[in-house]
């Protein structure tokens, strides 16, 4: 079956009148956001300040984004950057502020609304989060959008949503194929003792190009935990073939598997 379809399968199950399991516990939203994303051409200060947020440095970038605004005070990029900036400083009052300064003055940018929508999330402000994932994806140029139906998912687990959690992370697996996503929706069905449900994505997953030493190690847990001893087989020749050099492949070796 094409993975396409696949997906399309899982969705359509997704949908089926089934009794209601119970509650997945939510998967963390530390680190989520992706990292923040320039123009193609950002000024040269502008590159400086991305450079030091992601070198952890960020009184020096928040520094450096101020004395970019002084002169272009209308600046989404670097309006979206003193958001991020002041999240992880733990000011979220100072944060919101940029986030909206950053929202009036780029209202198209995706990368904006995404971050906007993880720190929302994060403060437990569920519904505007949604609509600020949601006006990323809208955006027809964006190309992080798998990402972002990933990290919307994690947000809606968050507030309770399972079901809504799991069909955002088959958008986001339908649209582009991602470990996060296939490795979230997995273990919610398996947490909600849907075995053929988690089986059927992460066996899809893992023959996809987009395959990951994660992906292939919980596919040996899981098909040892069944006494599916060909499909062991068959992960652990995948895990040697395409990542010798990974953890989960030494520790294959060792016969670790609770690692």
């Amino acid at each position: 079956m094409r993975m396409a379809g696949l997906w399309l399968l899982l969705l359509a199950l997704s949908a089926c009148a089934l009794p209601t399991p119970p509650r997945s516990a939510p998967v963390a939203l530390t680190g989520l956001s992706p990292a923040p994303q320039p123009s193609p051409q950002p000024s040269p200060r502008l590159a400086l300040a991305y450079a030091y947020f992601q070198n952890g440095q960020y009184r020096v970038a928040l520094d450096e984004s101020h004395k970019l605004l002084q002169i272009q005070p209308d600046e989404p990029q670097a309006l979206g950057l003193q958001g991020l900036i002041y999240t992880r400083l733990n000011e979220p009052a100072l944060a919101q502020r940029s986030f909206l300064q950053a929202d009036r003055s780029g209202p198209l940018d995706a990368n904006i609304a995404h971050n906007h929508g993880l720190f929302l999330c994060e403060q437990g402000q569920f519904a505007a989060a949604f609509e600020r994932f949601d006006q990323a994806v809208q955006q027809p140029l964006y190309g992080e959008k798998a990402k972002t139906l990933w990290v919307w998912g994690v947000c809606e687990q968050s507030s309770g949503d399972e079901l809504a959690a799991q069909n955002l992370w088959l958008r986001s697996l339908r649209l582009e194929p991602g470990a996060p996503a296939a490795l979230a929706l997995a273990h919610s069905y398996e947490r909600q003792q849907w075995p053929t449900r988690a089986q059927a994505v992460l066996a899809q997953f893992n023959a996809s190009p987009a395959v990951t030493p994660e992906t292939l190690w919980l596919g040996i847990q899981w098909a040892r935990q069944s006494a599916d001893e060909p499909s062991v087989k068959r992960y652990a020749s995948q895990l040697h073939q395409r990542f010798p050099s990974s953890s989960q492949w030494h520790a294959y070796q060792r016969e670790a598997f609770d690692e």
